[in-house]
């Protein structure tokens, strides 16, 4: 009887057998369309491929996975923001600093909404979405997901169009955002280039939560100042 050799599973480079996508959903819990996701997102090592339909992934995806939804549990960040978080851990650093620097930018966050659930809830249109995010007035931080930050801008930015508000004169918030993120970052490196890690980290953060309260501040306080001097709703004429 003539028998078919069976190819033998890929191994690690410390002998360990690799697994198939199969047993990583059976270990991890995680969907299919989930563990490929991470792959296509670099959250997960490459897998070997033995032939166009079989891939093998390292044991180590295990540990990675359960870390991803460990995080994705308690601080709701991005992927993107995940993905730098693995990228330290990788280089043997405490991520424990960069974790609550990426929990004050993010914060906890709710669930995402998809663009259909996203205009049910504020109730704008599809068309109108696309204006808005094109113009930078709504910039979700992955495309077609809209969190509950979002969700809250929608629907002043739904409300202000209602009274004839052009969204084409809003804009300079985008343009001068950018203008404030940019000197912050050089303001941060300036003060952080020479340090070690674990001092960068810790000075990133209190920059940040500085930054954060600042901004505010600083252009309400500026908005009080001027409304001072009006009288009514008119300026005040010099």
């Amino acid at each position: 009887m003539h028998m078919t050799k069976q190819r033998a599973k890929p191994l690690t480079a410390d002998n360990q057998p690799m697994l198939k996508m199969k047993q990583l959903v059976d270990m991890t819990g995680v969907a299919k369309s989930t563990i490929l996701l991470y792959t296509r997102k670099r959250l997960l090592p490459r897998p070997v491929k033995t032939s166009p339909n079989m891939a093998y992934y390292h044991p180590d995806c295990i540990d990675r996975i359960a870390f991803i939804k460990q995080v994705q549990a308690r601080h709701r960040l991005p992927l993107a923001a995940i993905k730098g978080l693995i990228k330290e851990m990788e280089k043997g650093r405490d991520i424990t600093a960069l974790l609550e620097l990426q929990s004050l930018l993010f914060g906890s966050g709710t669930e995402k909404l998809d663009t259909d659930q996203f205009c049910e809830s504020t109730g704008l249109t599809r068309e109108q979405v696309e204006t808005l995010c094109s113009l930078k007035l709504l910039t979700p931080l992955e495309p077609g997901r809209f969190d509950d930050q979002d969700q809250a801008v929608g629907l002043q930015l739904r409300d202000c169009m209602a009274l004839g508000i052009d969204p084409k004169d809003l804009t300079f918030y985008p343009d001068l955002a950018q203008t404030i993120v940019e000197k912050e970052i050089r303001l941060r490196q300036d003060y952080t280039r020479h340090l070690d890690y674990r001092e960068n980290a810790a000075l990133t953060l209190e920059m940040t939560r500085l930054a954060r309260g600042l901004r505010g501040y600083i252009i309400d306080r500026t908005l009080q100042k001027r409304l001072i001097e009006f009288k009514g709703l008119n300026p005040k004429k010099t």
